[in-house]
């Protein structure tokens, strides 16, 4: 994966993400709860403050989520153990590594000293003695060396220089005696070799290193994207060993309460008893927690409310229904530079070329969940300056999970808030009937379109209608003299043109045009709207192409070669339109040919300005 520039939006601002808002709704969930106290076994660890609590949220591309207390640094403790354990996988390979550390599941307390006497190894690298005993598998031609190796490794996993708290050390050191009691029983059993004093030494060392929830959170998601840190685009884990942390953590990372956590939760992760736990979610993202209150098992109590809530909210849970991320977002674009197939005046069109940035359009592809609606949101909280009307073009999705259901309807509240419209087109109406269901769901006017054209089409309208002095529906009738074909005319040249032109009223949905007709009338629409219909090759169906408003003409290839109709013109509703013959039109030249002229004149500028505007969108779209 490519390195992404890393985002970290605020903590404090209100139009940062919907993502930050279900942190800090979560955040606020379980601030207030003080169950479980701290550990005290370390005296330098009873000196935290129970109020204490950060939650951080790192993507496999790089994009960082945090509140509360995230930054605050702490030791990391057991934390340590699956990163410290990978580097001995690097040094030694797998098979080299299992035959000192089992991979095995223990009931027991992660600092009791028992061991697999049937293979004669601790039972896996997640309890201490197990840690110990991979501590001491870490190379290096001194102490100082080896230390320098396993700094290295926490600074290329956490994308920042990482230090000792040596307080803490100091503390660790001090009463590790049942620590050391694991030791020399590992080296008498010949578990371990060397000296045992400078493992320990490094052992109490790496448990000291200091780091955030959010650092743990971008450690984590390094292991989430196969050990490539996402903030730096640098491998700091082999990827053939990920696998092998990852699956430790899963079956050993929460001491005696793992079988529970993975029934509850289903994540890899590990915990430490100053406080920190950290969730894998492989191929999306990863969890960062500091709460220092434990429970009896010596797991942060806020940080398994915060990762069950978290499961159960985003069905995260590793053996549900699960795909890749990969892309969702298709491509997006503007109507400033793409819109609907309704072709507009020079006013109308002049307006959304000033405004119509403010209505956006997201194809989305794929399959919709967490990870996927993430980059969603990523994106919006970039544009939303810039953005008033979002429409989801749905189509090529093909399915879209709970969790993304809750997301959009997230999505949809937070928008409303910040005085936006979300939009869909294409939505299957199952889909749609779960939102109006939701009671949380922001109702405003329509949210559900058939397609795309359409949503286009009635954002363009609200734009059209809150920027026009007088709004379009306003207008009844316009002259023949407003006609866009008709610029530049004299007016002795519009009077003229008036001998000949003929008023015509069109029912809703009567037939103007017909494809194959002789073309021998140019069309200048004076009221209502009427719409262009291409007939599909099996004949039956036909496909909108474009929808015409006051003041443009159609038809007008009749005045260029007088051939056959190419579409069908329906009126949408009751329309009017100057009707001018050809053969009039051509007899009135013959004496004014500066007419004739004109016509083509305009004619030929129209096109153009619609060639341009083709180019424009085949651009926008390519991109």
């Amino acid at each position: 994966m490519q390195p992404a520039s890393a985002t970290k939006f605020s903590v404090n601002g209100a139009n940062s993400s919907p993502l930050i808002a279900s942190l800090e709704e979560i955040h606020a969930k379980y601030a207030d709860n003080f169950s479980g106290k701290v550990a005290t076994y370390i005296p330098e660890l009873a000196k935290a403050n129970p109020k204490l609590f950060g939650i951080a949220l790192v993507t496999a591309d790089g994009q960082i989520y945090q509140v509360g207390d995230a930054c605050h640094a702490f030791t990391i403790q057991s934390i340590s153990k699956p990163f410290v354990y990978g580097l001995a996988l690097e040094d030694h390979g797998a098979d080299y590594v299992l035959t000192k550390v089992g991979v095995e599941p223990t009931g027991e307390a992660f600092n009791s000293i028992v061991f697999d006497e049937r293979n004669n190894r601790p039972f896996n690298p997640m309890v201490n003695a197990g840690a110990i005993a991979t501590t001491a598998l870490i190379k290096g031609e001194s102490a100082e060396r080896r230390l320098e190796r396993v700094l290295k490794k926490f600074t290329d996993l956490a994308d920042r220089c990482l230090a000792i708290d040596h307080d803490v050390y100091l503390s660790e050191f001090k009463t590790g005696h049942r620590n050391r009691s694991i030791g020399y029983l590992e080296l008498s059993a010949g578990m371990i070799d060397g000296q045992v004093d400078e493992h320990l030494d490094l052992y109490f060392k790496q448990c000291s290193i200091l780091a955030s929830a959010r650092d743990l959170a971008v450690m984590a998601a390094t292991l989430a994207n196969d050990g490539v840190n996402p903030l730096s685009g640098k491998r700091a884990l082999q990827a053939a060993y990920v696998k092998n942390v990852l699956s430790v953590m899963h079956s050993c990372g929460m001491y005696d309460y793992t079988g529970e956590w993975t029934y509850r939760i289903g994540l890899p992760a590990k915990s430490g008893v100053s406080g920190g736990v950290i969730a894998v979610l492989p191929g999306q993202f990863g969890i960062g927690i500091f709460s220092p209150l434990l429970d009896d098992q010596g797991n942060s109590c806020r940080g398994i409310q915060v990762c069950e809530e978290l499961s159960a909210r985003f069905k995260l849970h590793m053996f549900g229904a699960r795909t890749t991320t990969g892309v969702c977002l298709r491509r997006s674009y503007r109507a400033a530079t793409v819109r609907s197939i309704r072709q507009r005046g020079s006013v109308e069109q002049a307006i959304l070329d000033r405004k119509g940035q403010g209505i956006c359009v997201y194809e989305l592809q794929g399959s919709l969940f967490f990870g996927a609606l993430e980059q969603v949101f990523r994106k919006v909280s970039a544009e939303l300056a810039t953005l008033e009307y979002l429409i989801l073009d749905v189509k090529r999705v093909m399915g879209i999970d709970e969790c993304a259901l809750t997301l959009v309807v997230q999505l949809n509240v937070w928008l409303a808030t910040q005085g936006k419209k979300l939009i869909f087109a294409h939505l299957a109406p199952r889909f749609a009937d779960t939102l109006k269901r939701s009671p949380d769901y922001v109702w405003t006017d329509r949210s559900f379109f058939a397609d795309t054209d359409t949503a286009l089409e009635w954002c363009e309208n609200r734009l059209l209608a809150r920027e026009q002095p007088r709004p379009v529906a306003e207008i009844l009738r316009l002259p023949l003299s407003a006609m866009n074909i008709l610029a530049g005319f004299a007016a002795q040249e519009t009077a003229l043109l008036e001998t000949i032109v003929e008023e015509v009223n069109y029912a809703q949905g009567e037939t103007i045009i017909r494809e194959n007709d002789r073309a021998d009338d140019l069309f200048l629409l004076a009221a209502g709207t009427v719409s262009v219909y291409l007939r599909l090759t099996d004949g039956n169906r036909r496909r909108r192409v474009s929808t015409i408003t006051p003041g443009l003409a159609f038809g007008e290839l009749a005045l260029l070669d007088g051939g056959e109709r190419s579409a069908d013109v329906i009126a949408d509703e009751p329309a009017l339109c100057y009707v001018l013959p050809i053969t009039k039109l051509r007899a009135l030249a013959s004496k004014h040919p500066a007419i004739e002229t004109k016509l083509f004149f305009n004619i030929c500028r129209e096109l153009s300005v619609r060639l341009r505007r083709a180019d424009a969108e085949i651009r926008s779209l390519a991109e």
